[in-house]
């Protein structure tokens, strides 16, 4: 989730002091304030550092296999976009009761995180978690007026489940289980309009997902399978607009985005779908894709049409060396 703050009303509000560090240091405009490098972890990924702060708890796992996790799920977002989004990262872990990742949180005027974790998580909720991974992709994108959330939340929906099974940490029939159960729900309703003028949960989120889906489709195909949404996404990274960034136009980065793979793909799908509601027939496009979900499990059909480009977009792909995610644990 991507958030916009009220600072003033923020720091009344708060009962942990965890919070306001990141707050104040979002506020001064440090890259590295004196907080971090005093009571913060230091963990260097791809030439960039994280500095990690977990507040005292009486977590059941010890801090280093919590930072180690930071850390991995970090390799991931190394691994889609060739390098981390930004040169500094905070990263904020807060206590709660029970087990599991329960929320995150991207700050939108700073490269910062804050991620609440259950006290009783074993390393199986840490692993299979994949909240923190999305709340590290929206520091890949530039802040952009409200009426484009639909991208920053949409992008960072369809680029976890793709950057972890690029990683090998998510199966193919995993992710697209979850887009045959999630897509259906950005279809535009009775009344809706486009992306820009529709800002409900579903339109918002598996809205934006499906349009990156579709993106990713057109660019494999304009470029004959060379280039994909990856690597439009990198171009945007790569141009210094990051998260630290704003923009006034989303046109603007599309425009970047479609120099780096060399088609008209983004944009072109942006203005159809941008004012009104283009609906998309999924049952169609999931046979074309091959991919055929019957009794809640997914089976794939390799002589579907384009069922070597769906292949390729689940594919594990190591663009750089990451620590292996495991599956199986014992506590």
């Amino acid at each position: 989730m991507l958030v916009v703050i009220n600072v003033a009303a923020t720091v009344r509000k708060l009962e942990r002091p965890l919070t306001i560090v990141f707050l104040i240091a979002v506020l001064t405009g440090n890259a590295c304030p004196v907080w971090a490098t005093q009571n913060a972890t230091r963990v260097d990924v791809a030439g960039s550092q994280l500095h990690v702060v977990i507040e005292n708890s009486d977590f059941r796992l010890p801090n280093k296999e919590i930072v180690s996790w930071i850390r991995r799920s970090a390799a991931v977002v190394v691994n889609y976009y060739a390098r981390f989004p930004t040169e500094q990262a905070y990263i904020g872990v807060r206590a709660a009761t029970g087990a599991g990742v329960k929320n995150g949180r991207a700050l939108r005027h700073g490269p910062t995180v804050n991620i609440t974790v259950g006290v009783e998580s074993t390393p199986y909720d840490l692993e299979s978690d994949w909240v923190l991974i999305h709340e590290l992709i929206h520091l890949a994108f530039p802040r952009v007026p409200d009426r484009h959330h639909w991208i920053e939340e949409g992008l960072a929906v369809y680029v976890e489940s793709i950057a972890r099974a690029n990683a090998g940490a998510l199966t193919p029939e995993e992710v697209w289980h979850g887009f045959v159960r999630g897509m259906p729900h950005g279809l535009p309703r009775t009344g809706d309009r486009g992306l820009d003028f529709t800002p409900t949960w579903g339109r918002t989120y598996w809205g934006g997902a499906l349009f990156c889906l579709l993106a990713d489709i057109d660019i494999r195909t304009a470029s004959g399978g060379k280039m994909t949404l990856r690597d439009a996404l990198r171009g945007i990274v790569n141009a210094g607009l990051d998260m630290t960034n704003q923009v006034d136009s989303l046109s603007r980065v599309f425009a970047v985005a479609d120099a780096a793979t060399g088609t008209l793909a983004l944009t072109t799908l942006y203005e159809r779908m941008k004012d009104s509601p283009e609906a998309i027939d999924l049952p169609a496009l999931w046979d074309d894709l091959g991919v055929n979900a019957q009794h809640q499990k997914i089976q794939f059909n390799d002589r579907a049409p384009r069922a070597s480009l769906r292949a390729a977009i689940t594919a594990e792909t190591r663009t750089h060396a990451a620590e292996p995610h495991h599956k199986d644990f014992t506590d």
